[in-house]
């Protein structure tokens, strides 16, 4: 086995029982020149982390990727090397097997260097996004979740990247979305016979009914005749409407997957709004847990369709709003009432959740984060900020009475997520004073060596447009030790990059820049073990 050059390739020529093989000197991994590793008579091992290739073909058999091989001629004891190089679109086919089979395994090196060759070789990264969703959607196990969230997130992000980088934001999506379908199955069950005719009432009265098979009837029905975008947007924003689904999650999940839609060919979208359709039917109906009773007999009661009608005003009194949804001791549904009444309407009251969000995101202590006795943390706050935005994308492609409940659900959860406020009190601290940077950098180095302060006093200090794109990368760069804290730092960076310049407030991204730099918990297993600990032994659930 010998290394040698064919003009700017280097090869390794190796010679077994079959012949003579020649195969890419740089092993597909990390680039080692397999030259020097070593040679059996059949499989050429890399030393550097014990790859094994054949070296009749390049299959890698130890390993995540193949080696390129190339053919081999020998004429009058000369050996001849004919260099295959493929073209872009036979690259492109020869990497989408490659890049499924690093997903399958969770293998995030792989992910990413098929991700950056598929890039290199002219695929769009919405052809790849979809390629990937089309085949690891369907096996979640409840339908789509944060996994599907961060895709849609994450992919709009690779706007702010050129070439080979928007690998980043891709490979994080393709990473969640790896992990949490690693080892499922593709869901099986057959799509149903379609219905007679799409119909809007029977798709959310199956939802509500929980009957996945007429809701997948309506929807075949509905994708079956073209049914436009926007027609079917509006399908799941009022299913998703009629409850606080899945603590909120339910609009989230509307708001990304539509997000995906809009940007994908429509080969994938039975995929999407199919996997969507399972995650509204199997969706928790919190409003109708006790502790959100009254509050939703209180909307019952409102005349939601009088507010609906009443004016847009002059009304300014969003911080005054906000101030009272943060300090609140009940639920202030009766304040968000009155401020429709007076002509606030849904934008300016959503964007008062979304000031009273980031002002509990900024005053959070940072000892309740790791009490391992408090099942309270950043994520429940963060939370109030990225359903605020849902409930305003809600609002405005289909405003009506269903999207007004979802803007008094986000005014509920805001009072929810104060919860450890009210059981612990806030820590009295000296307002953080605005600074300027010298480089967006100096809010990334706060974020990544856990300055709070530092953050929250540069993302208050600099041009918002620059900060939000900072925060953005930001929540690229590993700042969490989980999938589920990684979708949430994505999720909220997103938000907040869209939000801050509808509030006219860089406090969104402050809160952000905060929770990004503290300590948080990451891991959750010995707060369930000390819940499932305390539940066996007294029978009683976690106190909320």
């Amino acid at each position: 086995m010998k290394a040698v050059s064919v003009g700017d390739r280097r090869l390794v020529v190796a010679r077994s029982a079959e012949g003579i093989h020649a195969l890419d000197n740089a092993c597909p991994h990390q680039g080692y020149g397999l030259a020097t590793g070593a040679f059996d008579g059949e499989m050429i091992t890399c030393q550097w982390h014990n790859w094994k290739f054949r070296a009749a073909d390049g299959v890698c058999v130890m390993g995540e990727e193949d080696v390129a091989c190339h053919s081999v001629e020998v004429q009058d004891g000369e050996v001849f090397v004919t260099i295959e190089v493929p073209s872009d679109e036979e690259e492109r086919e020869r990497l989408w097997p490659s890049l499924e089979r690093g997903i399958a395994r969770n293998y995030v090196g792989q992910i990413a260097r098929d991700t950056s060759r598929l890039l290199a070789h002219g695929a769009a990264p919405t052809d790849i996004m979809a390629r990937v969703l089309i085949d690891t959607v369907q096996r979640t196990e409840w339908g789509t979740g944060h996994e599907t969230a961060m895709a849609a997130d994450a992919l709009a992000m690779t706007s702010g990247y050129d070439g080979l980088d928007r690998a980043l934001p891709l490979t994080q999506a393709f990473s969640g979305l790896a992990e949490t379908t690693r080892g499922r199955p593709i869901r099986r069950e057959a799509w149903p016979k379609p219905a007679a005719q799409p119909d809007q009432d029977r798709f959310a009265a199956a939802i509500e009914n929980e009957d996945l098979e007429q809701a997948r009837a309506q929807l075949r029905s509905a994708l079956d005749c073209s049914m436009p975008i926007d027609e079917l947007r509006r399908w799941f924003i009022t299913a998703a409407s009629q409850h606080h689904l899945s603590y909120g999650h339910g609009a989230i999940y509307v708001q990304k997957v539509f997000e995906l839609v809009e940007r994908l060919d429509r080969d994938v979208h039975p995929v999407l709004l199919g996997e969507l359709t399972v995650a509204l039917v199997n969706s928790t109906r919190e409003d109708l847990l006790p502790y959100m009773r009254k509050t939703r007999r209180v909307l019952d009661e409102a005349n939601l369709e009088a507010l609906l009608a009443v004016p847009t005003s002059e009304w300014d009194g969003i911080e005054a709003l906000s101030d009272g949804i943060v300090d609140a001791v009940e639920p202030p549904i009766g304040l968000a009432l009155e401020a429709l009444a007076a002509g606030a309407g849904v934008e300016r009251l959503l964007t008062a959740v979304l000031l009273a969000g980031s002002k509990r995101l900024l005053r959070h202590r940072l000892d309740v984060e790791t009490d391992l006795d408090n099942d309270f943390g950043w994520l429940d706050i963060t939370h109030v900020l990225t359903y605020a935005n849902a409930a305003r994308w809600a609002w405005r492609h289909a405003p009506s009475v269903d999207t007004i409940r979802l803007a008094f659900f986000a005014v509920w959860l805001a009072y929810d997520s104060g919860r450890a406020d009210r059981r612990f009190g806030t820590i009295a601290s000296s307002p953080v004073e605005p600074c300027r940077w010298d480089a967006p950098e100096d809010l990334l180095n706060a974020v990544i060596g856990a300055q709070p302060d530092k953050a929250v006093a540069l993302a208050l200090g600099n041009d918002p447009l620059e900060v939000a794109a900072t925060i953005e990368q930001a929540s690229l760069l590993d700042g969490a030790g989980s999938f589920i804290v990684q979708a949430h730092l994505i999720k909220l960076a997103r938000c907040v990059a869209v939000e801050a310049p509808v509030a006219g407030s860089s406090l969104p991204l402050a809160a952000a820049a905060r929770f990004m730099a503290s300590p948080r918990l990451e891991r959750f297993v010995a707060r369930n073990v000390q819940e499932a600990v305390a539940f066996v032994r007294s029978g009683v659930p976690p106190k909320r």
